[in-house]
């Protein structure tokens, strides 16, 4: 009896389920709503800083920008639901009824990388897009709406060099005339046997650089009248920002001037009067290497948000150094991303997540965990320990359980007189073990970037992340036994009996079945981590359903928290790929590597210096950005190096160095979370402690636990069979 399907998609239909599902999904959600009652704010486990920006726009038209800006996000938001489906659809096909398809995958690579790009402006207008923190929020309001005034100009750059080269790149898909329709039909596809429209998902790079380019408008005019009130107020230091407010007009009027000489003159040199395309072109790479790395410092310093501050310094340095032509790699970089499948689990893992923490499973599983073990001394703080562990199996982001186990477990450690570094220490260390357990979102994009095998990394990591928990949660039992007032245990009277242990424990059996099938199958290889995590999300879809949660609003919640923290993330790595591109293609990765290779230190030693680099970068950076900037660089230099071992220990096979250093690298992310004093983790923990809490007291309770960490990377180094041997198990 032959059971396969053979179903293939028609193009039609995958084009209407993309235009029709947002508004079906939109007036349902509309109609869950009680009338008269708002929308319940979403209880965010993504720390990312996504607060909207205080003040609407009394102008009609800039109100409407925003409008169309909430709009397209929520629009593209409810995409996310179209893949858990699809992909569910592919794994039961191949697998019930031997029917594999090709064209699940491609359909839903394409719809996120239009996703990714059209997202770009909802995540300015909430204020999603990271950016360094360490002096921006320190200065008055008239000195930071200067800055910001005065780094649009940057923002400007990328955002409509990105729209006018999608433009050609879009028309040349379209027909073989750049700009005109009427002749030459050309209708790209793509080369599968599928063979879906290819230019409606490069319209989509134009579509997210128009909506930027408005919703940055709209941000600009947001800071002029700050700028203002600030003034007539005389609050801040007028002369420094009316400086940066004069210097922001001369920019501007320098950006105009290269836009008529690219635009209008053309290529007729007797035009133009000035013009600084190839002014940098003499310029060696030693020098273009200061030059670079010092604009990157001074524009994030003054608070634009990383993806604009690498896309927008990669547009000027393209220039200043080549041409305008070259101003055409911008769409070439960013288009593989947008069609790059393993990046699809980005969205589909931060769904699953987000629908666990909807269920309200992410409390339940603090008050099981602590249920079991919180008559030990220190007990409340291991168990906030392990409950982030597997709450790190669940998000696979950094932030998330750092804040959320921070909103929980801080307060009832504080009330049960647990010492404040020891709960604060527990919380965020093993918050960031997000960075390395699997499903780690990390993890996918260092697979991206370092082409390697994000099973293998998920396996590899394992062991580390697991060693790491066990040094922590050791810790704390042992300061805690030795010192009860550290770490009470759990009053007698809070003590449940073991029915209702075990009741706890039933609730959390789906979940934590859920998670370990999600896990199980990657590491088996029954099916790839893009699969597993849009099964995983469906699964995640019925445990709400089984908890009662599993409501319209939930879904939209969900949907829009996913957007929130995909946007965030794939928008640095569209700007960064920009900027270290250009770098690497001017020889950047060679020089760097030379100078390393200058120092004289051996394998082991270049390697502690890549480690200390590393960290160093993780007290300024977004850890997305560390990775685009650093790993393009190091891992080549990394993977040409022998490592035979120290103190007569095994050494790493030289087909195995990426994965081991890739390991290391997730391990090093968490130690620069936690290094004082601009770790983001400590940042994340200051917005959920009490106020006579200190900033302090909060660095202090990191030192213990980096310390830990410190020692976990060395035996990591010193063993790597702590990162090889479960990848060997299952790959060979």
């Amino acid at each position: 009896m032959n059971l396969e399907l053979n179903f293939v998609l028609p193009h039609w239909l995958y084009w209407s389920v993309l235009a029709l599902l947002p508004p079906a999904m939109m007036l349902m959600v509309r109609l869950s709503r009680r009338p008269g009652v708002a929308a319940e704010p979403s209880a965010e486990i993504f720390a990312h800083g996504e607060q909207a920006l205080a003040g609407t726009p009394h102008n009609p038209v800039l109100r409407a920008i925003e409008g169309l800006s909430s709009f397209s996000g929520l629009f593209v938001a409810y995409w996310s639901l179209v893949a858990v489906f699809v992909y569910t659809y592919e794994v039961v096909a191949r697998y019930a009824f031997n029917s594999p398809t090709n064209w699940a995958h491609e359909a839903m690579f394409l719809m996120f990388g239009m996703q990714y790009l059209i997202s770009g402006a909802y995540c300015l207008k909430v204020d999603g897009h990271v950016r360094v923190d360490v002096l921006y929020s320190r200065f008055g309001p008239a000195v930071t709406a200067a800055l910001d005034i005065l780094t649009s100009i940057v923002f400007y750059l990328f955002v409509i060099v990105l729209t006018l080269t999608s433009w050609v790149f879009f028309a040349q898909s379209l027909s073989q005339e750049q700009f005109g329709f009427a002749t030459g039909w050309a209708n790209e596809v793509s080369f599968t046997e599928w063979g879906v429209q290819y230019y409606p998902v490069k319209a989509a790079m134009v579509l997210g650089g128009v909506l930027l380019l408005l919703q940055g408008t709209v941000r600009l005019f947001k800071d002029i009248q700050v700028f203002r009130a600030a003034l007539a107020r005389h609050t801040g230091a007028r002369l420094p920002a009316w400086g940066m407010v004069i210097t922001a007009g001369v920019l501007a009027a320098l950006f105009v001037l290269e836009m008529v000489n690219v635009l209008v003159i053309g290529d007729d040199p007797e035009r133009i009067l000035f013009t600084l395309e190839g002014a940098l072109s003499e310029v060696d790479i030693g020098s273009l290497t200061w030059l670079m790395a010092g604009a990157l410092l001074v524009v994030l310093l003054a608070g634009l948000p990383l993806a604009f501050v690498t896309g927008g310094l990669g547009v000027l340095f393209i220039y200043l150094v080549g041409d305008q032509y070259m101003l055409n790699i911008i769409p070439a970089r960013i288009f593989p991303l947008m069609t790059d499948y393993q990046l699809s689990a980005i969205p589909l893992f931060i769904f699953m997540a987000a629908m666990l923490e909807k269920a309200g499973l992410i409390e339940e599983l603090f008050d099981v965990v602590y249920q079991w073990i919180g008559a030990l001394r220190g007990g409340l703080a291991v168990a906030t320990i392990i409950a982030s562990t597997l709450l790190a199996a669940m998000v696979g982001v950094i932030g998330a359980a750092v804040v959320t186990m921070g909103i929980i477990a801080l307060p009832a450690m504080l009330k049960r007189g647990y010492d404040p570094k020891i709960a604060i220490g527990a919380i965020m260390a093993g918050g960031t073990l997000g960075i390395l357990i699997p499903p780690s979102i990390l993890a996918i994009i260092y697979a991206v970037v370092a082409q390697q095998s994000v099973g293998e990394l998920y396996l590899g990591s394992l062991l580390p992340g697991l060693l790491l928990s066990g040094l922590y949660a050791g810790y704390v039992a042992l300061r805690a036994g030795i010192n009860p007032k550290l770490g009470p245990a759990m009053p007698k009277e809070e003590r449940g009996d073991l029915k209702q242990r075990l009741r706890l424990l039933r609730n959390m059996l789906a979940p934590i079945v859920l998670v370990f099938l999600v896990l199980g199958v990657i590491f088996t290889g029954l099916a790839t981590p893009v699969e597993a995590a849009g099964v995983g999300t469906f699964g995640a879809l019925v445990v709400a359903a089984m908890h009662g949660r599993l409501t319209w609003i939930n879904v939209h919640d969900a949907c829009v928290m996913t957007l929130k923290a995909t946007g965030m993330v794939l928008w640095i790595i569209f700007g960064a790929t920009v900027f270290v591109g250009f770098y690497i293609l001017q020889g950047g990765q060679e020089f760097v590597q030379d100078l390393i290779a200058g120092t004289g230190l051996g394998p082991y030693g270049i390697l502690i210096l890549i480690m200390f680099v590393l960290v160093i970068l993780g007290m300024f950076l977004d850890w997305v950005g560390i990775l685009l900037l650093a790993v393009p660089i190091f891992v080549p230099l990394i993977a040409g190096l022998a490592f035979e071992g120290v103190f007569g220990l095994p050494g790493v096979p030289a087909e195995k160095v990426a994965l081991w250093f890739g390991v290391l690298y997730l391990v090093n992310m968490q130690m620069s979370f936690l290094s004082p004093p601009f770790g983001y983790a400590l940042f994340y923990m200051r917005g959920v402690t009490p106020p006579e809490i200190s900033m302090g007291t909060i660095f202090k309770s990191s030192l213990p636990f980096l310390a830990l960490q410190t020692l976990g990377l060395t035996l990591c180094i010193l063993f790597p069979g702590l990162i090889l041997w479960l990848p060997g198990l299952a790959y060979g």
